[in-house]
């Protein structure tokens, strides 16, 4: 529970994300389900104006919200709103300069409030990077990559997680030139002991099986197509020496094909489409994003900001459920997992 919570529901908060894209729609779309009024506290942080704009678009007029300016100010069966930057008028379905740095803005306050203790889970919603990149005020590609800055001392990984599977990404989002370089041994060890880690913790899989995938054709063939699994290969029998049951290298397109994900927990991709392709074609929108790692649990869907489908018709809900009723699970195991050790 967020550590000045008088309250028996946890506090949930959303950032808004781009509001031109399709998250304000899932967002509200969600809310106007009064499912969760009994289950959570919702926190929305962005400009009111976007609210307001697909409020309205979405014939949802009688959907309330409440201004407040801290999370403790959260009322219970509400929609709580932290105005977030000012955006003037938008476009549904097209990116904006004023939407991206809206989307920053709510980012990073729902950010600073999760790390105070203030929010039990934050759920981020897409963001085009497009706009929400910006080389000065903010050079990140995206919210993991800002989030492993602000957190240094923890190593972060994005875990994609559907019922049947997950994919953890060793690296995100670089050129393909740059990922073999990038892959160092002290990378992998670091990545396997953090997914090894969140396994137990947020999912409580007391001895769980990790599957790693080959970065070249065929896991290198022996050396033949490639060195890096041969150079890689030490830090998994030392993982396996620790105790972590883990195995590979696998050739990524034998290895899904023969469905042999179902026999592990998680899956180790070592680069970003060799995970999120598998994945997007056997979850659809049924998985959500997550956050290993960090100090505090951190959703996502998992997808983007699908301006073809934003104001155009009823949008799939499945993939934000995902996200805010299975990460609310996460937070559950951990405060159980906190109590045990107390």
């Amino acid at each position: 529970m967020a550590n000045d919570s008088s309250v028996t529901n946890p506090r949930v908060g959303f950032s808004l994300g781009e509001p031109g894209g399709i998250g304000p729609q899932l967002l509200l779309s969600f809310l106007g389900n009064e499912a969760w009024q009994e289950s959570f506290i919702p926190i929305v942080f962005g400009p009111r104006r976007a609210i307001e704009k697909w409020r309205a678009y979405l014939n949802l007029r009688t959907l309330r919200y409440h201004a407040i300016q801290h999370p403790t100010e959260a009322r219970p069966q509400q929609i709580n709103l932290i105005e977030c930057g000012e955006l003037g008028d938008f476009t549904i379905g097209k990116p904006s300069e004023a939407g991206g740095k809206a989307a920053r803005l709510a980012f990073k306050a729902s950010v600073a409030e999760a790390a105070a203790g203030h929010l039990d889970l934050l759920v981020t919603l897409p963001v085009d990077k497009s706009t929400f990149y910006d080389p000065t005020h903010f050079p990140y590609r995206g919210h993991t990559e800002y989030l492993r800055a602000a957190f240094p001392e923890h190593f972060l990984l994005m875990v994609m997680v559907e019922e049947r599977l997950r994919v953890a990404l060793l690296t995100e989002h670089l050129p393909l030139r740059q990922v073999a370089e990038t892959l160092t041994q002290d990378l992998l060890r670091r990545g396997l002991a953090t997914l090894h880690q969140a396994l137990r913790q947020d999912f409580a899989l007391p001895a769980p099986r990790i599957a790693v995938l080959g970065l070249n054709p065929h896991a290198g063939d022996g050396g033949i197509i490639g060195q890096e699994e041969i150079h890689l290969l030490p830090v998994l029998h030392e993982a396996w020496e620790k105790g972590i049951l883990v195995s590979g290298f696998f050739s990524s397109d034998g290895f899904f094909a023969a469905g042999k994900y179902r026999n592990v927990e998680a899956v180790l991709a070592l680069y970003h489409d060799q995970g999120l392709i598998p994945f997007k074609l056997l979850a659809g929108w049924e998985g959500f994003q997550y956050t290993a790692g960090l100090p505090f649990v951190r959703t996502a869907p998992d997808h983007g900001v699908a301006y073809d489908k934003a104001g155009k018709e009823e949008v799939d809900l499945s993939s934000l459920s995902a996200a805010v009723w299975e990460g609310l699970g996460i937070w559950r195991r951990r405060q159980a997992a906190q109590l045990s050790a107390t």
